[in-house]
């Protein structure tokens, strides 16, 4: 057998099958000993340890990565096979109790019920993790039923996994990541999976937006908005754009407990006002409306000017009775809130609890360079700074003269920002210089990118990919052009469109990109025809291009020295 060893890992015990499928299905091995201290035990390089001490050590210093690892049923069966990608880990606070020591894995086999007919014993010895004496591979792969060409899907599916786990890491140093290159490389959709990873897959922790020429300021970060109220009169109300309202929700993942109803009790009175047939009295001079930006109108019967009683002022006072800002609404607040406690339940203000929590944010600007970036981040330049995020990066926005308090806002540290962006689109000459210094820019490479073609072309895969790098060769060699005007493999996904014609993805998708490339070129035509008998051929004959995407970085990961 060649070097790579086989270890039967027990994953909650033999029966535990419900745990059994969340590891398969998190690509994860949760594994027990939790009343074992965590420390660094010594090993000395036994493979079926008898004494706890000596499992775990065998854990921490004799599995690793590369790996094979078999879950174990009764009876000498097996749950599935799967290959080990990342360190052993050990999680304190693990949501599954009694599972704290952890493997990251990629499963190779589907999830079954296997009978490991070429192990010779009978049974399994009674501990946690130990070695398998499978003498061959193909012993290994006939018992679970896989065949010779799944294992190169396995394969590919590893290497993306370590690619967005590098990018993924990246992002967590840098807080800011731009994702260049060449169109079609698949940027936008290597952005969500870098985001999946880093959110466990959660959507409500992933934002998503794209910038074009008319996006501005009030779309990102707040502005003034047309409303309609019940009369269909237009009004204008100053309300949060997507970026705001991401961090907000950000910030709020960081509290926990405290006791606050208000919003719920509020619309409920606003609802029993605009129903009601008769005043709702505050006084016995003056009474309530309601007022198409949701607040309290305060009307006087003796016609004299009423005040306006905002959401916002009584809020502040529900969570501090002695809030000193506009004193002279304090009584008219107070009256509110006497009357949401007793006809409408509002509880007692309990603030909640800040916390630390490993809840990641992830906010994806796709074509981040077509927008007038200075236009739309604004006083943000400053916050997004990787060295001010939190509170000590506070701004006061562009319409804080309108803001009912004094409250400042900032981008959350949980908050991580990817942007994409083609290397040849015109909008790049214009991206801001200060902007540019806060993010850190990775190209992604045509070729490394090769792997999406896999699975949606399958058998054609490999005849896309010789034709894709021999046009991509041809056109490093043009002397207008270079490697950010490669063709990415996002184009020949439309092979399956075209049912594999390659004239007619030539025609259709990939000329009319060439030719905008060429255009006012001398020999636009000539290089045109030696574009297209590199697209034709379906040999390696072009020079071999970079295989990874370059980790480069046009931007300072640091700070300013300040």
């Amino acid at each position: 057998m060649s070097n790579i060893r086989v270890w039967k890992i027990s994953v909650g015990g033999t029966t535990n099958i419900k745990l059994h499928k969340k590891a398969f299905k998190d690509n994860v091995l949760y594994i027990g000993f939790d009343n074992i201290e965590e420390k660094n035990y010594p090993y000395n390089g036994e493979e079926r340890p008898r004494k706890q001490e000596n499992q775990v050590a065998l854990l921490q210093h004799g599995v690793s990565i590369g790996d094979l690892v078999v879950v174990p049923r009764k009876n000498l069966r097996a749950s599935f096979l799967a290959k080990i990608i990342g360190p052993y880990q050990y999680v304190e606070d693990s949501e599954f109790e009694g599972f704290p020591r952890r493997f990251e894995i990629i499963p190779i086999s589907k999830f079954g019920d296997f009978q490991l007919n070429s192990l010779g014993t009978k049974k399994w010895d009674n501990t946690t993790v130990s070695a398998l004496p499978y003498s061959s591979i193909d012993e290994l792969y006939v018992d679970f039923n896989i065949e010779k060409d799944e294992i190169s899907d396995v394969q590919n599916e590893e290497n993306a996994s370590e690619n967005i786990n590098e990018y993924k890491n990246i992002l967590l140093s840098s807080k800011n990541l731009i994702l260049r290159g060449a169109p079609g490389t698949g940027k936008t959709y290597l952005a969500k999976e870098i985001a999946k990873e880093l959110t466990g897959g959660n959507e409500d922790q992933i934002g998503f937006v794209q910038f074009h020429p008319s996006y501005d300021y009030t779309d990102f970060v707040e502005g003034l908005r047309p409303v309609s109220n019940d009369n269909s009169q237009i009004s204008f109300e100053l309300q949060d754009g997507i970026f705001k309202k991401f961090c907000h929700k950000a910030n709020e993942a960081q509290k926990t407990g405290g006791q606050d109803n208000f919003d719920e009790a509020w619309n409920d009175y606003l609802e029993y006002v605009n129903n009601r047939d008769e005043k709702e009295r505050l006084t016995d001079f003056s009474y309530l409306t309601v007022n198409s930006r949701n607040n309290f109108n305060v009307n006087y019967e003796s016609k004299s000017q009423g005040t306006v009683l905002t959401k916002s002022y009584v809020y502040e006072l529900y969570k501090d009775e002695n809030y000193l800002k506009q004193t002279y609404y304090r009584s008219q607040g107070k009256k509110v809130l006497e009357t949401l406690r007793k006809k409408f339940g509002l509880k007692d203000y309990i603030s909640p609890t800040e916390i630390d929590t490993d809840k990641k944010f992830v906010f994806i600007i796709d074509e981040i360079n077509r927008g007038e970036i200075s236009k739309i981040f604004g006083e943000l330049f400053f916050s997004i700074d990787p060295g001010y995020r939190g509170e000590m990066g506070s701004v006061s926005t562009q319409y804080s003269n309108l803001h009912e308090t004094n409250e400042k806002f900032y981008i959350p540290e949980n908050v991580y920002i990817i942007g994409t962006m083609n290397d040849i689109d015109r909008s790049v000459d214009t991206f801001d210089f200060a902007m540019r210094r806060r993010f850190r820019f990775v190209e992604i490479t045509a070729e490394s990118q090769l792997g999406m073609l896999d699975e949606p072309l399958g058998d054609g895969a490999e005849e896309a990919k010789i034709r894709l790098r021999n046009l991509n060769a041809s056109i490093e060699k043009v002397e207008e052009l270079s490697s950010h005007y490669h063709v990415g493999p996002s184009y020949f996904l439309k092979l399956q469109e075209v049912d594999f014609d390659y004239e007619l993805l030539w025609s259709d998708y990939i000329k009319p990109l060439l030719e905008d490339y060429l255009r006012g070129s001398y020999e636009e035509v000539e290089t045109l025809e030696t574009l297209k008998k590199a697209f034709d051929k379906t040999s390696n004959e072009q020079t071999n291009q970079s295989i990874t995407g370059d980790n480069e970085s046009d931007g300072n990961d640091d700070t300013d020295n300040r």
